[in-house]
């Protein structure tokens, strides 16, 4: 699906704003920041899927109500798809919408359709899919960055499973929940602390096993009681079953006599529908007969006699025709590959500022640049962090000695003076050291700047950041190019003579001035054509245009004789009485479609409708409520003995410790039932998600690779230029060393993880193929990561239209001739 066309009525702070998408590959959204960008992101994916007005959010896409509380909110958007059939999706809300997602309306090629024919075309997919797949925002690479490291490698993994995303929360939700109910070692988790609670009661159930011989008769009669009960409700249950099964009769009675009166008005009409159609043909094929023998009449009227002029000097010159146009191919050609040159000199003379200086040096000048370029001395560096480090740890090292052997004079002299000595000895070697290595580097920096002043001075160029190589190299293209443009101008100006010479005998045959363009020499070419051809072939046409009126009058006759056949088998005279019948057929046949529907709805009953009298009926439903409420006394009655009964079992359970405690005991052991089976359930879930998007991105992540590794080389400029899966995921640099996942650093996990999630959406491109949205993606990209960009989107737009909003000037201008623009306070497309 390629999307033509955006209109937004009105959505956030956008009103009566049209976009025509100039490409079916790249467009360029380019707006300052609050200009619309992610406005008009919102507003493609939400007329899709429908509007977030109420609770129901996303991710990414909050209320965009209108700002001004203008109805009706909402707009359009125009696909295309690969047939070029159009669809339009128009989606509106006002007030008073309580589904608050706003009307869809379907058209496809301007005629309204069921929305599910879009939505089949795209494999009905949601939102969130959409979403997750398609848009590629910082609110997404914002997730991305909150992950741990642990977390990111497994959505990188599972990007080959649908809306893993969703899955991976809902596993962790369900691992979490286990966890609070259940841990190996723990008191407070609540199946722990069941386990102990039915420890403790059991043991406290072996110290009372008294009085409970009563409380097991009662429970026999109270069960006995409780049979007979559910006997009685089943009874009553079905009485009043029968009972809405015959009021469900008696409403559709109303229906069924509806059916019978439509049977009554149903008719057979005489009409062929295949006759009907032949007779529209043979009356509109005998319409443009007569338009045509009209036509044939007047131009036999027109033909006037024959013209004469030079025939033998007209043939020579239209025989040049070929020639002339290889003459105007010669000169396009030409003049193209001139104007070629002039954007190629321009192009290397903007692109290397140095070329300017070098191209005023003659071969020899360039052959001593050369030498005196390699024979420049390497700019000296600073000594290295250990020496430096060396000199400074002499000096630290005095200083502590120094101090040392001051503390030290007191408590012992002869060591203290010792430590003191040697302090000063090694501080003042330290201090030494480092002004000698302090002169050497400023001996070699002098030199180089010597070296590097001369060079300057003799040639203009700065030899520091010079590539005298690839300046060399675009010297002799240009001066390839200025060889070439000589040339060229050569072949153009024989060509002009050439063009003068056939212009002069055109201008004396014709009569009339003509142009010195190819076209105007062409064109009279062809007048000249024109009028050899109608002095060779008046008479013919003559003739041919007879024969035509006579085989057509022909045919006219043969169709009226065909029409009046087919008038005649349905008994009809004209077409007239024959479109009343059709009119005729067209109620029959929806008066069909009513019974049928009617028939339909009363399949369930329909025998029994036509069997039933609605006076018994009346009688027979009175009847049944009778029993009804007969039946639901006797059903009140079990219900007061079996609650007497309990009452009993009740108290003499308040009396007895025997049944407090197996009450206890048996409520804790359900406790412990259920919540075991809400942990093994959520346990279950998670090890179920677990092994589905195994499968899943098995399936479909060894696919993804082959692009993937193509996007991240496009990504990374080269510096990671492989990917594999085994039992891990690895990438490979571009000096061949491998890295797993784990130890990639932040910023190229996530480009991994766009790469993949580029990939995906290259492999479902068969099944699934919408537009990509990316929404200042590439906000902290600077020029030369830019130029990444501009490859890998190339890439991905010959598989996908994309879409690009960003408020980066280069980048609009990087990727798109033309730019579709927001400005401030109003958006012009």
């Amino acid at each position: 699906m390629r999307l033509k066309q955006i209109n937004i009525i009105n959505f956030g702070q956008l009103s009566n704003l049209t976009f025509n998408l100039p490409s079916d590959e790249i467009n360029v959204f380019f707006g300052e920041n609050e200009a619309g960008k992610s406005t008009t992101v919102a507003f493609i994916k939400q007329v899709i899927f429908g509007f977030y007005l109420r609770s129901n959010s996303s991710p990414f896409f909050e209320d965009y109500k209108p700002l001004a509380h203008v109805s009706p909110m909402g707009g359009s958007l125009i696909f295309e798809d690969e047939q070029q059939q159009e669809y339009k999706l128009e989606r509106l809300w006002a007030k008073g919408d309580k589904t608050k997602k706003g009307i869809l309306t379907v058209t496809h090629n301007g005629e309204q359709v069921p929305e599910t024919l879009f939505f089949d075309k795209i494999k009905n997919i949601d939102g969130n899919f959409y979403a997750d797949s398609f848009i590629f925002n910082q609110e997404m690479l914002g997730q991305v960055t909150s992950l741990s490291q642990a977390d990111l490698l497994e959505r990188i993994y599972y990007l080959g499973a649908a809306n893993s995303s969703q899955l991976l929360n809902l596993r962790d939700s369900f691992n979490k929940e286990a966890g609070q109910l259940f841990k190996k070692t723990g008191k407070k988790p609540e199946v722990n602390r069941l386990l102990s609670q039915i420890d403790d009661e059991r043991a406290s159930l072996k110290d009372t096993q008294s009085e409970f011989t009563e409380y097991e008769k009662l429970r026999q009669e109270l069960k006995e009681q409780t049979e007979e009960l559910n006997a009685e409700e089943k009874k009553l249950k079905k009485l009043q079953t029968y009972l809405q099964h015959m009021q469900e009769i008696q409403t559709e009675l109303g229906s069924y006599m509806q059916l019978q009166q439509l049977q009554g008005k149903a008719s057979k009409v005489q009409f062929t529908a295949e006759n009907y159609r032949q007779a529209q043909e043979l009356t509109a094929q005998i319409k443009n007969l007569q338009a045509s023998i009209a036509s044939l009449k007047q131009e036999l009227m027109q033909i006037s006699a024959n013209d004469s002029f030079d025939l033998e000097t007209a043939k020579k010159l239209v025989q040049k025709k070929t020639e002339v146009l290889q003459w105007q191919s010669e000169y396009k050609t030409c003049v193209q590959k001139a104007e070629e040159i002039k954007t190629t000199e321009k192009q290397l003379l903007q692109l290397n500022p140095e070329l300017a200086t070098v191209l005023k040096l003659s071969d020899p000048q360039i052959s001593q640049l050369q030498k005196d370029f390699t024979s420049l001395p390497q700019k000296p560096t600073v000594p290295n962090i250990s020496n430096n480090s060396s000199n400074k740890l002499w000096l630290i090292a005095g200083a502590v000695l120094i101090i040392l052997g001051l503390t030290q004079v007191m408590s012992n002299g002869l060591i203290g003076a010792i430590g003191f000595i040697l302090g000063i000895m090694t501080f003042v070697y330290g201090f030494w050291s480092q002004k000698q290595a302090s002169k050497k580097i400023a001996l070699t920096e002098q030199v180089f700047q010597q070296k590097e002043s001369a060079f300057k001075e003799e040639y203009g160029l700065n030899p520091e950041n010079l590539d005298l190589k690839s300046l060399l190299t675009n010297r002799n293209n240009y001066l390839l190019k200025v060889e070439a443009e000589k040339n060229n101008n050569q072949n153009l100006a024989e060509i002009k003579d050439q063009v003068a010479v056939l212009l002069d005998q055109l201008k004396q045959l014709l009569k009339k001035p003509i142009s010195a363009n190819f076209a105007d020499i062409l064109t009279a070419l062809d007048q000249l054509q024109k009028k050899l051809d109608r002095y060779q072939s008046k008479n013919e046409r003559h003739h041919s245009l007879q024969m035509q009126l006579t085989q057509q009058t022909q045919k006219l006759n043969d169709l009226n004789l065909k029409l009046k056949a087919i008038l005649a088998k349905d008994n009809v005279n004209k077409m007239s009485e024959y479109d009343e019948r059709y009119q005729a057929s067209l109620n029959q046949v929806k008066l069909q479609t009513q019974i049928s529907t009617l028939q339909e709805k009363l399949t369930a009953h329909l025998n029994e409708l036509k069997q039933v009298d609605r006076n018994k009926l009346e009688s027979r439903l009175l009847a049944i409520q009778k029993e009804i409420s007969d039946q639901e006394k006797i059903v009140a009655e079990k219900q007061q003995k079996a609650a007497e009964t309990k009452v009993q079992l009740s108290n003499l359970a308040d009396s007895t410790a025997v049944f407090s405690a197996k009450q206890n005991l048996a409520n804790s052991e359900t406790d412990f039932l259920n919540s075991s089976k809400e942990y093994l359930a959520n346990l279950l879930a998670a090890k179920w998600i677990d092994r589905s998007l195994d499968i899943a991105s098995n399936e479909r992540f060894p696919k993804m690779l082959v692009s993937a590794k193509e996007y991240l080389n496009l990504l990374t400029g080269g510096r990671y230029t492989d990917l594999t899966l085994d039992k891990k995921i690895t990438v490979t640099r571009f000096d061949g060393k491998k890295r797993e996942v784990k130890y990639l650093s932040r910023a190229t996990a996530e480009q991994l993880y766009f790469a993949l999630k580029l990939a995906f959406v290259e492999q479902i491109k068969d099944q699934i193929n919408l537009p990509i949205l990316i929404d200042d993606s590439f906000v902290n990209f600077d020029d030369r990561r830019i130029g990444y960009i501009e490859k890998l989107l190339k890439k991905i737009s010959e598989n996908n239209q994309v879409l690009i909003f960003t408020a980066q000037d280069k980048l609009a201008q990087k990727l798109s001739a033309k730019t579709l623009t927001f400005r401030k306070d109003r958006a012009d497309a």
